[in-house]
């Protein structure tokens, strides 16, 4: 059973999407985590391989369930910047981030899109990317985004809002490495 809630609509799309989510309906008690960064890494493991082979952004939130963490998720279309999903008003407030693949391996996909960076200050939440590279980035509220002239000279269209995040890191300060293959990370 699905409560109203706000609609969120990533890539500012005003299609509406066909299924609605709810915050915590595809990760069960069973599949919760100790942390933030667990279960963004475990959607990405998850969800990275396929998103590279189908050509398609999946995403989802990263919310808070007592101590522990879970995930929701939504498959976009095939072959299009696009993916929708719905968070619930009464789930907000447990929403500790988002999170989001970013397709097939054109190089354009290794950088947060101006729509990634407006959601993140529009929301007041970080964003995670997984792509093609197997590194896991962020961009938080407040991060540098690049100028028009920056974005074309890393070949993304010239204008601003575009960014490169932060390469994540764990407690032990080593880079997070993502699934890009559907085996698993040797």
């Amino acid at each position: 059973m699905m409560k109203s809630g706000l609609l969120l609509i990533f890539s500012f799309s005003l299609s509406f999407p066909s299924s609605v989510l709810s915050a915590q309906s595809h990760c069960p008690d069973a599949d919760l985590f100790s942390s933030e960064l667990e279960a963004v890494i475990a959607a990405m493991n998850h969800f990275n391989p396929d998103s590279i082979v189908e050509d398609r952004e999946y995403m989802g939130t990263i919310f808070r369930s007592g101590q522990h963490f879970g995930f929701s998720v939504s498959a976009g279309s095939r072959h299009r910047d696009r993916v929708s999903i719905r968070v619930a008003k009464d789930d907000w407030d447990d929403i500790a981030a988002f999170w989001h693949t970013h397709g097939d391996s054109t190089p354009s996909n290794r950088y947060f899109s101006d729509d990634d960076t407006a959601l993140v200050n529009r929301f007041r939440k970080p964003l995670y990317l997984g792509d093609y590279t197997g590194y896991l980035k962020r961009f938080s509220p407040g991060d540098r985004r690049l100028s028009p002239y920056a974005a074309r000279r890393l070949g993304l269209p010239s204008r601003s809002g575009f960014a490169i995040g932060e390469t994540v890191k764990n407690e032990s300060g080593r880079v997070v490495r993502i699934q890009t293959r559907n085996n698993p990370l040797s």
